[in-house]
């Protein structure tokens, strides 16, 4: 015994201070085995002065003693004996100049400190190191000028509530307390995402299915708060208790956001999205609404995650206005809708394409008129104005309104009719025009549209997942998964192919046809693509695409086995090409893209590709080809 602890003992560098209280002393042997594991060991390396003090989160005296007796100027000792008594903070850590200190608090039941359980213990311990490091490279200084910055900028926002709502003392200790929980959650976030990228997923989510009781979902119960709601009014009256259930809402997202990053094919995707259908089943049940506008902080994450300070004011800024939008009664879907506008001008007008953009904002602008006029309670007037604006900016003149309510009407005298099935078809109208651009801008290798192009989608998205039951759930989820699936990749020919399959299932929601090659179809085509060294542009995919196209309508009056098939192929085919003078180098190109398109379309057998071919390329070279010059 004695060889182990000396063993363990010489592992641990003297830079590193490990302080037991309370119980934790009887932990001591097994405590230090985990700390002196090579993982734990290369991120506490950079830390000049690390200590990790473990003590019971449920009598924090003696912990309380160590930091009265810490070098530590009096404020900073003030500001971290604070810490123990937020509700929401257990374990954490603090530094000051060089110095670190890691708090581990735990309960003496704690399923963390059972011998089985030494990944979700390693886990926890990890995060809390990680926050150390990231604080040495300067990241805690960056966060608070964001926050400092946004501060300034939400209480210019708040003026807006009309005095004699609230005390205007009280207004700025709740900015306070929401701004405090709003900073700790992203450190948490930025500490997550970054275990996560060092391949270290497993021990974190260990640590939270643990700490948050999956295994005994059945004896979890949620704190309730009294938060009311209403579109238009005012109806919050004690802000404390709206601060305490926002910052409760809060509090959890670090748990399940970072997963976001994951790929749909990590071994630890499957596990993170059952921790997240745990945490908003089991968790967030109180307050219902703040708990669904978490979808719009996800989606921020997603489309702009960064270090930097432009995603640091994104967070606060959404994170603020939601509140804001919350004390008010602001509708929250024409608040999504009013976004979405902003985000596709922006989009187009840095494309220069202005008959685009109208074609992608004129529906959500309809969509916007007929949901003020079915639920006008908590829109502000000035967004009226807003929309009254760009009604006229973008000619939607008197008679074409009066054509939309006519249209309204209809569906909602139709006793299967509903708003929100007129109000989607409009919205995915939208989303359709959007996706195509979207297409033609990343075939053409531009990506650095990607990010606006998704938060554009995912926005609109959002504004339809407050239809609830009258949503289309098919619609709804697939775009929503092929949007994040996109926005997590990084490789060039992933991207494309989820894009393309992004633009043909929206278009096919609004034009369906049976010749239209399905989302397999399209894959399969873009693999062939790849094997074959095709390159991956607009031009040869609407090209592949018509070839399915044109099979798929010869598949339709003819049976497979028929002798006319493959010469009815390629003709079809060849009407396509028509007015193309094609060399020797783009014949052999078409041929291989017309082999990628007969592999991808269902129902052609392998056999019946040679035939088809056959019969195009002597139609081809017979016609087409140019003229060799003397």
């Amino acid at each position: 015994m004695y060889l182990m602890e000396t063993n363990l003992m010489k592992n641990i560098p003297n830079s590193l201070n490990i302080i037991f209280h309370n119980f934790f002393n009887e932990f001591e042997e097994h405590l230090r085995e985990i700390i002196a594991s090579s993982v734990i060991l290369s991120l506490t390396e950079p830390i000049v002065d690390l200590t990790i003090s473990f003590s019971d989160i449920e009598n924090p005296d003696e912990v309380k003693k160590f930091v009265a007796a810490l070098n530590f100027p009096q404020n900073e000792i003030d500001s971290l004996r604070r810490l123990f008594d937020n509700p929401f903070q257990t374990s954490f850590s603090y530094g000051f100049e060089d110095k670190e200190i890691v708090f581990i608090q735990l309960e003496k039941t704690s399923p963390l400190l059972k011998t089985s359980n030494n990944s979700g213990l390693k886990g926890l311990i990890l995060h809390e190191i990680l926050h150390s490091v990231q604080r040495q490279r300067g990241l805690e200084v960056r966060l608070k000028n964001s926050l400092v910055f946004s501060l300034d900028l939400f209480q210019e926002l708040a003026a807006i509530i009309p005095s004699g709502s609230f005390n205007r003392d009280e207004l700025v200790e709740f900015l306070k307390q929401i701004s405090q929980v709003a900073l700790l959650t992203l450190k948490d976030v930025y500490a997550n995402v970054e275990m996560i990228k060092r391949g270290l997923c497993s021990p974190l989510l260990d640590f939270f299915l643990s700490e948050l009781g999956f295994e005994e979902d059945s004896y979890i119960t949620p704190p309730v708060f009294h938060t009311p709601f209403k579109k238009g009014e005012i109806s919050i009256k004690n802000l404390d208790e709206f601060a305490k259930a926002f910052n409760y809402t809060l509090s959890l997202i670090p748990a399940w956001l970072p997963n976001m990053v994951l790929e749909t094919d990590s071994i630890d995707y499957k596990r993170s999205r059952e921790l997240k259908s745990f945490i908003f089943n089991s968790y967030y049940t109180n307050p219902s609404l703040i708990t669904r506008e978490m979808w719009h902080i996800e989606n921020i994450f997603l489309t702009s995650f960064s270090f930097s300070k432009s995603f640091h004011l994104k967070w606060f800024g959404a994170i603020f206005n939601l509140a804001l939008e919350y004390l008010l009664g602001e509708d929250f879907v024409f608040y999504h809708l009013s976004k979405a506008v902003e985000l596709i001008e922006v989009i187009y007008d840095s494309l220069g394409l202005a008959e685009r953009k109208g074609l992608a904002i004129i529906p959500i602008l309809k969509a916007a008129y007929i949901h003020k006029k079915e639920y006008p309670a908590g829109i502000q007037q000035k967004n009226i104005n807003v929309l009254e604006s760009m009604l006229k900016v973008y000619l939607i003149d008197e008679e074409e309104i009066s054509e939309l309510e006519e249209s309204l009407e209809e569906i909602i005298n139709n006793e299967e009719g509903h708003f929100g099935h007129f109000f989607e078809d409009l919205l995915h109208v939208s989303i359709m025009v959007l996706t195509r651009d979207f297409r033609r801008e990343i075939m053409v290798s531009n990506f650095n549209l990607l990010n606006d192009f998704s938060r554009a989608i995912l926005t609109i998205l959002q504004a339809i997942n407050y239809l609830g039951d009258a949503c289309d759930e098919k619609y709804y989820h697939m775009v929503r998964l092929i949007t994040k699936r996109l926005l997590r990749s990084d490789n060039i020919f992933k991207q494309k192919k989820l894009v393309l399959n992004l633009e043909i299932f929206t278009k096919q929601d609004i034009y369906s046809s049976e010749i239209d090659p399905s989302p397999f179809e399209v894959e399969e085509l873009l693999f062939n693509y790849d094997f074959f060294e095709i390159p991956i542009t607009n031009a040869t995919t609407d090209l592949g695409i018509s070839f399915i196209q044109s099979t798929k309508t010869v598949l339709n009056r003819v049976a497979i086995t028929d002798s006319d098939f493959p010469l009815l192929t390629s003709q079809f085919i060849n009407v396509l090409l028509a007015d193309k003078t094609l060399d020797q180098e783009e014949i052999d190109q078409l041929n291989m893209i017309l082999v990628s398109s007969l592999i991808a379309t269902a129902g052609v057998p392998f056999t019946m590709i040679q035939p088809v071919l056959e019969n195009f390329i002597g139609n081809v070279n017979l016609n087409n080809i140019k003229e060799e010059k003397i």
